[in-house]
């Protein structure tokens, strides 16, 4: 086996140092090793094929993975691999880099809860990180291109996960729990009322939340998409131009509100 060869292994003394190091534990899921009294096998991984300031053994170039996130990490893809133009679709929707990084990390180890997302990526409240999964799920509504959301929620397990990976949508669903069904009803109304230029501090009045509310409520609808459209949706709860009425008396109203509230 070559000096270069990209799947030689770190010798025997150097994956001590490096198990030893991470105190035998995996550097992404943060299972344990036998050393410790886990039941999962661990690996040495080569962080950089080609490092600058150090050998390619050297134990600052290793890091601990155990077996199954090891795989990952050397077979995951890339942005090239992915099914849509990373890059494009960033520019147009002003992506953060943390739903890159989510991102990349649903469509490299599969369909994760929102604690494991949270966990493993910059997210860090648990509120931040669904708002930003919201994001990706309704990128599809204003992204021509896109024939599908970016990242979909299992309705039966909650888990995100690349579209292709999720057995059943949540999207779309007319949920059986009564208060579920009517926030799904409020945040689309809320998100087409705020479309039609009424501002958030009067939709946070009407609703009786939060100005910053307003910003997650209407992110939730565009992913979810509670079903108005009877021809795409038999169980359908009234006709998209019977809902749109309604959204349109209510932005009249309420555009009157903020007139009179601007001329004080």
């Amino acid at each position: 086996m070559s000096d270069d060869d990209p799947y030689r292994t770190f010798p025997a003394a150097v994956r001590k140092t490096i198990l030893e190091r991470d105190d035998h534990r995996c550097q992404i899921c943060g299972r344990i090793g036998p050393e410790r009294g886990g039941d999962i096998d661990l690996e040495a991984h080569h962080m950089e094929e080609n490092p600058d300031e150090i050998d390619r053994d050297h134990p600052d170039n290793g890091t601990t993975l155990c077996v199954p996130c090891h795989h990952l990490v050397t077979h995951r893809p890339t942005a090239d691999d992915l099914p849509f133009d990373l890059d494009e679709i960033a520019a147009e929707m002003n992506l953060l880099d943390k739903d890159i990084e989510i991102l990349m990390y649903l469509y490299q180890h599969g369909p994760a809860t929102t604690s494991e997302i949270r966990d493993t990526t910059s997210c860090s409240a648990r509120t931040a990180t669904i708002e930003r999964l919201w994001t990706l799920m309704s990128v599809d509504r204003r992204v021509e291109s896109l024939q599908q959301p970016l990242v979909d929620k299992d309705a039966e397990t909650d888990e995100w996960g690349a579209p292709e990976d999720i057995d059943t949508t949540v999207r779309g669903q007319i949920p059986s729990d009564r208060e579920e069904l009517m926030d799904r009803l409020t945040d689309e109304l809320l998100r087409r009322i705020l479309h039609a230029g009424v501002s958030r501090s009067t939709l946070a009045e009407l609703f009786d939340c939060s100005p910053r509310a307003t910003f997650y409520m209407a992110k939730r609808a565009g992913a979810l998409r509670i079903p108005v459209d009877e021809t795409s949706a038999p169980n359908a709860l009234m006709t998209e131009e019977e809902f749109q009425q309604v959204v349109d008396g209510l932005s009249r109203l309420l555009e009157g509100v903020d007139n009179v509230h601007s001329d004080r």
